[in-house]
């Protein structure tokens, strides 16, 4: 949408620690995003006790009150008047509290059940509000600090090789962590501890790092947040581009979780886990440039399309794992990552051509867009983690204590291959569908940014 406030956005191109310190804050959501991804089913499974299905509950809760909060925050974000722009002041009051809560959710008192469900469920749920205060105005800000089309792709390019350092830290050194201690309660703890400490300094370093960036000052809607939510469906770029993205973060959330689950009982060895996170992530972060070129070539759209199909071959590849052992599994994980480079890169660049474009009257409603769609995101994630623990419950997979070993059945073993592989595969791929839709080219954008 159109902001021509006052204090248009500068042509002339940001400098380079801009949109690198910009990209950095996605170290701390990515972060956020993958521990609980990854390890939190599983350490509510096979730590605390918790069934599969309410494990599920637990992990899904949180993220449908963050959808009903996290529009508000970018409302409250839009309104706000500050020195510090309309979108800092909301990151820093994230960064001060969402490392204390991320860590609290491992740091529980020694609960078992049903009782360490609701513990963490309470936790899960303040830490992820504290992380839409965050991200919510993070995600606004390339939309309304350039007027550059493909700028805004830098901005993204910095971002996706932040979220595979984030994913880095998160899927490969935090399950590493984890396990140094003998006692799996101590190893969360650490590692819960650690990662807060990273998620701390992301954030305190983009809110500093962007300090120079352009704080626009355009005048906010007043309307109230449904007829704002019209407003913003009404979007005809946005309506399509949205659920294209949740079924993207379906379908990595899905394979996200079911990756220790795979290494564990159907490869046979844990330490698997941050060899196929690694596999994954190196080429998630080198393939970053490579679909901003090949978005300049083909357009963003055409390139999102590609990559969720190359993220599918590599799901489909990972199917085989009982045939073609390890070297396949990194292979295929390799795919994932290129693929996975191109679905976080090409969309949320395609949200800030949205926020710039589409409205007339020059009122600010990137808070809101942005707000609806981190929550959708993080809502996603969480659809797919709950994907899992359903696929794990209907073939019959069996919680247990810290230091218990269970041996699962074949049915177990298949289905949370099948869920972990198959599933995200066919998820990624109805993405298609919408993204056929979306219609916001180079052209367009520019032109209604005034660029």
């Amino acid at each position: 949408m159109p902001e021509p406030g006052p204090a248009p956005a500068r042509s002339a191109p940001l400098a380079r620690s801009v949109h690198a310190w910009y990209g950095s804050g996605a170290v701390a959501t990515g972060v956020f995003n993958t521990v609980p991804g990854l390890l939190l089913l599983i350490y509510l499974t096979d730590t605390l006790a918790v069934s599969p299905a309410l494990a599920g509950m637990v992990i899904f809760l949180p993220k449908v009150i963050d959808l009903l909060v996290g529009p508000y925050i970018g409302i409250w974000s839009d309104r706000t008047r500050s020195s510090w722009g309309p979108r800092r002041p909301w990151m820093m009051a994230g960064a001060v509290t969402l490392p204390v809560l991320f860590a609290a959710i491992f740091f529980g008192p020694p609960l078992q059940g049903s009782a360490a469900a609701g513990y963490v469920a309470l936790l899960f749920v303040l830490a992820a509000l504290a992380s839409s205060m965050f991200q919510v105005p993070h995600a606004a800000m390339p939309g309304e600090i350039t007027t550059d089309y493909h700028e805004r792709s830098t901005f993204n390019t910095w971002r996706t090789a932040f979220v595979g350092l984030a994913l880095m830290l998160g899927g490969a050194f935090a399950p590493v962590l984890q396990s140094v201690p003998e006692d799996p309660v101590a190893g969360y703890r650490l590692m819960g501890l650690a990662m807060g400490v990273v998620i701390l300094v992301s954030m305190l370093g983009t809110v500093v790092g962007t300090r120079r960036a352009p704080r626009p000052n355009h005048p906010a809607r007043t309307e109230n947040l449904p007829r704002q939510l019209r407003a913003a469906f009404s979007h005809r770029h946005f309506r399509v581009l949205f659920p294209a993205n949740l079924l993207m973060a379906v379908a990595s959330g899905t394979m996200v979780a079911g990756v220790p689950y795979v290494t564990a009982n159907v490869m046979g060895e844990p330490a698997y886990t941050s060899i196929l996170m690694v596999c994954v992530l190196l080429p998630l972060m080198v393939s970053a440039p490579l679909w901003k070129r090949l978005s300049v070539r083909v357009d963003k759209r055409a390139a999102a399309g590609y990559a969720a199909i190359v993220f599918a071959l590599g799901g489909l590849g990972l199917l085989l794992i009982p045939v073609w052992g390890v070297p396949g599994a990194v292979f295929a994980s390799v795919l994932v990552g290129v693929g996975l480079s191109g679905t976080n890169l090409l969309p949320w660049s395609m949200l800030a051509d949205c926020l710039a474009t589409g409205d007339t009257s020059g009122r600010r409603q990137g808070g809101v867009l942005s707000g609806v769609w981190t929550s959708g995101e993080a809502m996603a994630q969480a659809v797919g983690t709950g994907l899992l623990s359903m696929c794990l419950a209907v073939s019959g997979y069996v919680e247990s204590g810290a230091g218990q070993v269970v041996e699962q059945s074949e049915d177990a073993l298949r289905g949370m291959l099948l869920g972990s592989t198959l599933l995200p595969a066919v998820v990624m791929l109805t993405c298609l569908v919408p993204l056929m839709f979306y219609r916001l080219t180079r052209d367009e954008a520019s032109a209604n940014a005034g660029a």
